[in-house]
């Protein structure tokens, strides 16, 4: 796998400080690394005890992603499993709203707002998200990132 492109690692960075401090603390940076699910990685990398700024976070995460071999999909499939709490195979609105007030603070996203989230994915039209809606939202999100026309 290559480099994180620069602007997908903002994007990332912004999401874990949405106060937009420049900083993502130590407990919301542990947070992230459980979401990953990755062991080796969570054994290699020591919790820092401050903020991390923009550089270190792009420097970690580029080494995290510098394993070729590496399924590009598994972050995203582990957040998914960690975000899916009782194991449904499918993200519930109080799932993803449990998960968003961890990693970004509580009452930063309404109910409405993860509503539109789970709207905007749902497929299925079944109020819920599942692990193929969820990939479909995230890669939809990449291109619309990098310029790219989706639908």
């Amino acid at each position: 796998m290559s480099d994180i492109f620069p602007e997908e690692i903002k994007q990332a960075f912004a999401l874990f400080d949405p106060q937009n401090t420049g900083k993502i603390e130590p407990r919301v940076f542990h947070d992230f690394l459980n979401t990953l699910g990755d062991e080796q990685l969570k054994a290699t990398i020591r919790i820092p005890n401050h903020a991390l700024g923009l550089q270190e976070f792009t420097d970690l995460m580029n080494r995290y992603n510098k394993d070729e071999h590496k399924d590009p999909e598994e972050p995203y499939r582990r957040a998914f499993e960690s975000i899916n709490r009782d194991r449904s195979g499918h993200v519930s609105t109080q799932e993803l709203k449990a998960a968003l007030d961890s990693f970004v603070g509580p009452n930063v996203l309404s109910e409405v707002d993860v509503d539109e989230i789970i709207t905007e994915g749902d497929v299925s039209g079944d109020g819920r998200i599942t692990i193929e809606e969820f990939l479909k939202i995230l890669h939809k999100s990449e291109k619309k990132h990098r310029g790219e026309f989706t639908l």
